[in-house]
């Protein structure tokens, strides 16, 4: 990373304070730290290299010097922004995400709820959303990103439960990391303000994969539930259809999603 390099192209975007950085431990982690020291709307963490950033459900994620991409994005939500409706933060990324691939390597893109992109059905980017909370009020929300871009960037002690790839190796071309970053911040920027709206909601929910299919939840090994996957309730929230045509909805938390073994 050509910290200059990168620091010129991304003040040409909408963000606040910029925090580019060749080694860190975890983008999220510092984003945090940040965020209790005053960091402005859109102040952005980006590493080279991270050494012990965080996945979903306690798992690692290990990104190498100059193969992926890793960073957080802070985000102060207003304080009326209601509660049911925060499953949308993780759209927010994963539709981001989606969207930017879609728009630098030419290839369909697709979100497995809440917040990992498939490509060719492999797993090239994942999203950490972390609330933080002043008593009953969102102080922050950090949006924490890693995406495979090139060859070498998944590694043998990587914490895997879902087939991965690289962007460069599943489009077939060079993909250049900064490039993408600006496109994934622009993307989300620009649909930031506009999580109420229907459109939103509709272009995360497009994107879906599995719709249609038979999918089941688990959480802690266990099997939640089985169904079709309808798409997205107005919340956010995943909606499942049980083989007698009832429909539960389930947020996030700590659900994995996959492909029902028929």
């Amino acid at each position: 990373m050509d910290i200059n390099c990168w620091k010129h192209r991304l003040e040409e975007l909408p963000l606040g304070d910029l925090h580019l950085y060749q080694e860190l431990g975890s983008t999220n982690q510092k984003a945090e730290e940040l965020f209790q020291q005053g960091a402005p709307q859109f102040t952005l963490v980006a590493a080279d290299s991270q050494t012990k950033g965080r996945g979903r459900q306690g798992r690692s994620w290990i990104t190498r010097p100059g193969k992926a991409l890793a960073f957080s994005l802070i985000l102060h939500p207003p304080s009326d922004f209601p509660a049911e409706r925060l499953e949308m933060f993780s759209g927010l990324g994963a539709l981001a995400l989606a969207e930017a691939v879609q728009a630098e390597c030419g290839v369909p893109a697709q979100i497995k709820w809440p917040n990992d992109v498939l490509v060719e059905g492999k797993k090239v980017a994942g999203v950490l959303v972390e609330l933080h909370w002043s008593g009953t009020d969102i102080q922050a929300v950090v949006i924490g990103v890693g995406i495979n871009v090139h060859k070498g960037s998944i590694t043998k002690t990587d914490q895997l439960n879902f087939p991965a790839g690289s962007l460069e190796e599943l489009c077939g071309k060079k993909v250049s990391r900064l490039d993408l970053l600006c496109r994934t911040l622009q993307s989300m920027c620009s649909w930031y303000p506009r999580l109420a709206e229907e459109a939103f909601l509709s272009s995360w929910d497009s994107c879906l994969a599995f719709k249609g299919e038979q999918v089941e939840l688990q959480a802690g090994g266990t099997i939640l539930d089985r169904g079709e996957l309808v798409g997205l309730a107005s919340s956010g929230c995943l909606v499942l259809r049980s083989r007698t045509g009832e429909e539960r909805e389930y947020n996030s938390g700590e659900i994995r999603l996959r492909r029902a073994n028929l």
